[in-house]
């Protein structure tokens, strides 16, 4: 409920309306101050809201300029837009009670030096604060000189500043070179398909967000201040400042939201979305591979009512960069198996849910694509049946436990050399196959591996694997517990090549033993790197890296002999239950005596959600509770 009370006031034109009680509000403006003072009289803690517009007629709009609980019986503020105004009116609405706070959606995004930030980490803070910016924007240099200032004065305090750039021409190397240019020394993080500007209903470049993070709810929207040109004078009201320090003080928190006088956002259009045309397909694409029935995931995306009943998580799920499982920097290469969303795609997929997830017209294509067939279900169809298929024993998993690695072992028949034109792991119980490899050869070298959401490939063209008469094929396989008594019986498909290969394809790694993590330690960075071949050039196909659950980021660097470098995968987010070989799109040569780095950093502290003991002390080994860094990539030499 609102109700209005409008005042008119000598100097400029306000109107008014009825009375609404005793307990009406009142308003009061003056002016010997320099900018206009506005005074709300009302009943303490009352929350009132004041408009502005610019005129009074049939198509006057009002415009909000705060929201206030009253802690005294009159308030003030200055309204420093007036002072450019011959004509301005204003009113003032009693709410009914107080404005509810709106719930901050945990997000993650990639800042413009290639780090990952996530909301919902950061438990240790006790508030985040948001300000958009854009490239561009004429009212962002001004302020940064205060945003630093509040950064460092509220940094003691647990109080984290990220700036976010949702303006639709901004690309990340954009970012990168107007914060070089301005000297910002902040996260400019990247929402490069809105969502966390719509999420937020952000409108302006300058506004600032403040997230408490006991709830993640927002306890203040709108301007940093209330400066009229580029600089703060003795009335300039420190908005942001100001209620940080009543948040940070546990005191009654007055001021809930402003008006902030930026540059508008650019938003992409939103186009029309179909259910059957747009969204059935992406899903299809995208998610039903492990959204299927009796595969990897914890249900299956059957039809459109199954859609629309986990529509509000699909979205938190898309936000926080959790669906689609794939976490390679899209800065970085082209991969073939890349099961990320573009940004259009994220855009689409959540317009669509917050539109209500109209069903539309024509067949339900979800419910009609829906298979069990597919892998691991079933031999990649693309591949067909193995030529010659390797199956384990039968394995006891019990219901609870940390299980050390298996290694069952399997001598082959052949009698004479074979090469391998494809090898593909398919578990025989999905639900507890964390990871396996198919290790063999002198040099124990994967021919092939498995991971929760593994799309099968053949070897890239041109290459193959050897298998040696009689080999060993060696399972290295981790197994993760469900609480109830499983068995499992994993099998390698073998595809034979009809002739020898061009190039023999290569698997190595680059590792270190060298881990020592202390407790709570947030960033322990590693660091190893190594040449695939001095005296000749070499085709890469693909990279893995391979941590455990402190893992936090991981990357591959070419430094190439000429003194350039070149980044070929980064994985700003590393995930332990998600551990993606990627395959590159095309090939990279490179030149004899190219030096792969590789290097990351593991998380040890209480936010890390996956860390099982924060207050241990890891060191390197095979258990998921110990750690290991391992660079893992494929390659040919070339004749």
């Amino acid at each position: 409920m609102r109700a209005l009370r409008f005042i008119a006031t000598a100097g400029l034109a306000l109107g008014l309306a009825g009375r609404v009680g005793a307990q009406s509000p009142e308003l009061s403006l003056n002016r010997q101050a320099g900018p206009l003072r506005v005074g709300i009289t009302g009943e303490i803690g009352r929350t009132y809201s004041l408009e502005a517009a610019p005129a009074l007629n049939g198509t006057n709009v009002w415009t909000s300029l705060l929201t206030l609980t009253l802690t005294n019986g009159q308030q003030h503020w200055f309204d420093a837009a007036a002072a450019g105004s011959s004509q301005r009116f204003y009113r003032v609405a009693k709410l009914s009670g107080p404005a509810p706070m709106e719930e901050a959606l945990n997000f993650r995004l990639i800042d413009h030096t290639g780090r990952s930030h996530e909301l919902a980490y950061h438990t240790e803070a006790r508030a985040v604060v948001l300000v958009f910016t854009g490239n561009g924007c004429a009212k962002m240099p001004p302020m940064l000189a205060t945003i630093k200032s509040l950064r460092d004065q509220f940094a003691g305090q647990q109080v984290i500043f990220w700036l976010v750039d949702a303006n639709a021409p901004d690309t990340r190397d954009r970012i990168a070179a107007e914060a070089a240019n301005l000297g910002i020394d902040l996260p400019i993080l990247h929402d490069d398909a809105q969502l966390v500007a719509r999420a937020y209903h952000a409108g302006t470049t300058t506004e600032a967000i403040a997230i408490r993070t006991t709830d993640w709810r927002i306890f203040y929207r709108g301007a940093i201040d209330d400066r009229v040109g580029t600089n703060t004078v003795g009335t300039t009201q420190a908005y942001l400042a100001d209620v940080l320090t009543q948040f940070l003080g546990n005191q009654f928190i007055s001021l809930q939201r402003t008006v902030a006088e930026g540059t508008p956002i650019v938003f992409n259009p939103r186009p029309e979305v179909s259910y059957a045309a747009d969204i059935a397909p992406l899903l299809i694409d995208r998610c039903v591979r492990c959204h299927s029935p009796g595969n990897i995931a914890p249900f299956a995306l059957a039809n459109y009512s199954v859609v629309t009943n986990r529509g509000l998580a699909i979205k938190r799920q898309v936000l926080a960069g959790e669906m689609p499982p794939w976490h390679a920097d899209p800065r970085y290469g082209v991969f073939t198996n890349d099961a990320g969303l573009t940004p259009a795609q994220k855009a689409l997929l959540v317009q669509w849910i917050d539109d209500g997830m109209p069903r539309g017209l024509g067949v339900d294509v979800l419910a009609t694509n829906l298979t069990t067939t597919n892998y691991p279900n079933a031999w990649p169809g693309e591949l067909g049946q193995p030529d010659y298929i390797v199956t384990i024993p039968l394995q006891n998993i019990p219901a609870t436990g940390e299980l050390p690695y298996q290694y069952p072992t399997i001598v082959m028949t052949n009698t004479s050399a074979l090469w391998l034109r494809a090898a593909i792991i398919r578990p025989g119980n999905p639900r507890v196959v964390h990871h396996c490899h198919a290790l063999t050869g002198v040099d124990s070298g994967s021919i092939a591996s498995y991971n929760p959401g593994t799309r099968p490939v053949a070897y890239p063209s041109g290459t193959g694997r050897q298998l040696a008469a009689f080999s060993s094929v060696r399972f290295e396989i981790h197994y993760t517990p469900t609480g109830e008594l499983e068995t499992d019986q994993t099998q390698l498909g073998l595809y034979f090549a009809p002739a020898p290969p061009a190039m023999e394809l290569v698997a190595d790694r680059f590792s270190t033993h060298d881990i020592t993590i202390l407790p709570g330690v947030r960033e322990y960075e590693r660091e190893v790197q190594g040449t695939p071949s001095t005296t000749k050039d070499v085709w890469l196909y693909g990279m893995r890296p391979h941590m455990h659950y402190r893992g936090a980021r991981f990357q591959y660097e070419a430094l190439y002999p000429d003194s350039t470098t070149e980044v070929l995968l980064s994985v700003p987010k590393y995930d332990f239950h998600w551990q993606a070989t990627y395959h590159l799109a095309q090939p990279k040569r490179l030149p004899a005596g190219t030096v792969l780095r590789v290097r990351g950093a593991f998380d040890n502290s209480p936010q890390n959600p996956h860390n099982p003991d924060p207050n241990a002390t890891v060191y390197r080994g095979l258990g998921s509770e110990d750690e290991m860094f391992s660079g893992h990539f494929y390659y040919a030499v070339i004749p």
